[in-house]
C-alpha cells in the first residue's frame, strides 16, 4: 500500500511540474503560464483565463504536440479510394485552429507538420516574408476507367485503361514559386518531390544552400 501511495504521489508531482512548465504566448509577446486547454478556438489557461486563438502565437503544453498556433481555413483532402471520383477533385475547407510542429528551420524557409482529428497529415511552410505559416496543398482523385478509354484510347490504353489514383501536387507549384530560381534544385528533385516530411525537408535543405 505504501508503495502505491509513493508512486501516486510521484506521478502527481511529475504531472504538476510538467503543467507548471506549460505556457501560452500572445501576439503581443506576453507570456501566460499555466495548464492549457483549447475548445471552440479559445485557449483556456488554468480554466480561469481565456484567449481567442487569433490572439495566440505559440504554446508549450504537455497535452499537445507542436507549439506554433495558426488560425487557418484548412483545405482538406482524402486519399481514401471509396471517397474519390474519376476526373473529379473534391475541394473542401474548414475554419479551424491548428498547433503546428516545426520539423525544419532555416534562415530561408521553415516547415511545419500537423494532423487533424482524423490523423490526416498536413504540411505548412513559412518564409521570412510570411506573417504566419502557409498550408502546402494536395488533393487526390481517380483517373482512367473504361469511359476514358473509349473517349481517348491513345491516352488511356494499356495499364492506364484501369482506374488508378492520381495526385494533384499543388504544393509543388507553391514551392517552385519560391525556390524555382535555385539552380541547385534539379528537375529530378522536383519530379520526385512528395507530400512527406523527408522529401519536403530534402528540397528545403537544398534551397537553403542557394545564394
Amino acid at each position: 500500500m505504501k508503495l502505491i501511495f509513493v508512486f501516486a504521489s510521484f506521478f502527481i508531482s511529475v504531472t504538476s511540474i510538467c503543467q507548471k512548465g506549460d505556457y501560452l504566448v500572445k501576439n503581443t509577446g506576453d507570456t501566460v503560464w499555466g495548464n492549457i486547454k483549447i475548445k471552440n478556438k479559445i485557449f483556456y489557461v488554468d480554466e480561469t483565463s481565456a484567449f481567442i486563438a487569433t490572439d495566440v502565437s505559440r504554446i508549450k503544453s504537455s497535452k499537445y504536440r507542436g507549439n506554433v498556433v495558426v488560425s487557418v481555413n484548412l483545405l482538406t483532402y482524402t486519399d481514401n479510394l471509396s471517397d474519390l471520383e474519376i476526373d473529379f477533385i473534391e475541394k473542401a475547407a474548414t475554419d479551424t485552429v491548428l498547433i503546428l510542429d516545426e520539423i525544419y528551420a532555416s534562415p530561408k524557409i521553415n516547415l511545419y507538420y500537423a494532423t487533424d482529428d482524423y490523423k490526416v497529415p498536413f504540411y505548412f511552410y513559412k518564409t521570412p516574408s510570411d506573417p504566419q505559416p502557409i498550408q502546402l496543398v494536395i488533393h487526390y482523385y481517380l483517373e482512367g476507367g473504361l469511359a476514358n478509354y473509349i473517349d481517348n484510347r491513345s491516352r488511356y490504353r494499356g495499364e492506364k485503361s484501369r482506374v488508378y489514383i492520381s495526385e494533384d501536387k499543388g504544393y509543388v507549384n507553391q514551392l517552385y514559386a519560391i525556390m524555382g530560381g535555385c539552380k541547385k534544385i534539379t528537375q529530378p528533385v522536383w519530379d520526385l518531390l512528395s507530400y512527406r516530411d523527408y522529401s519536403l525537408k530534402q528540397i528545403a535543405k537544398i534551397y537553403n544552400k542557394c545564394n
